[in-house]
């Protein structure tokens, strides 16, 4: 039988802006190149080819261009993560899942090239503007891992071990961004090491036995 009740209504794609993604894209260049404290407003006018006036249509600052140049690549980790963990994931195990997860995760770093050094580093210098979004990011992670993590009917690992686990991760990220500055990491490397951090929140893997 067919229901009634009209189908909700489709969310509206957020329009494009050209002239913020302009921005976007120049600054990403330069910052890429030159590091974020060396990068001025002058700059990031002269990548994207705007004007003054026309920058601050868009964005209040500097600041407010790294904020949502790391707001995006957060959100496109995430996307990316979600989006290879649920394809066909009822035809794959727990260790295909999370192997997939790493592997796309990692992929989204790597061809982010200079920029994701830049963000990898930016957000634990002193004084960074990064702070609250980097403490959003690593929670965001954070319930990813603890929910996938979690079998059918069990225990959720404790969110101690996952905010170890979610650092774990970070910083190998940040190893691979300083040996390969530019881009194209060692993907194999990386997720062989994310993979057996992973490995931390197995049960089978408690160190129990190591204290007895």
């Amino acid at each position: 039988m067919q229901s009634d009740k009209p189908a909700a209504p489709a969310e509206a794609p957020v329009p494009v802006d050209p002239v913020r993604t302009r921005i976007l894209r120049g600054a990403a260049k330069v910052f890429g190149e030159r590091g974020y404290g060396a990068t001025s407003v002058e700059a990031i006018l002269e990548a994207a080819q705007v004007s003054r006036r026309t920058f601050y249509r868009s964005f209040r600052s500097k600041e407010d261009v790294l904020r949502t140049l790391f707001d995006n690549s957060v959100q496109m980790l995430v996307r990316a993560v979600r989006t290879q963990r649920e394809a066909d994931d009822t035809r794959k195990s727990r260790a295909e899942l999370a192997a997939a997860g790493v592997d796309a995760y990692i992929q989204v770093h790597a061809k982010a090239g200079a920029l994701a050094r830049v963000l990898l580093l930016e957000q634990f210098a002193p004084d960074s503007p990064l702070v609250e979004q980097r403490d959003k990011a690593m929670a965001t992670f954070a319930r990813l891992i603890s929910k996938a993590s979690t079998r059918p009917g069990g225990s959720s690992p404790d969110p101690i071990l996952v905010s170890a686990v979610v650092a774990a991760i970070n910083q190998v990220c940040i190893s691979m961004a300083n040996e390969y500055p530019e881009g194209g990491w060692d993907i194999d490397r990386a997720k062989r090491a994310i993979l057996r951090i992973l490995v931390a929140l197995d049960e089978s893997s408690d160190p129990a036995h190591w204290l007895s």
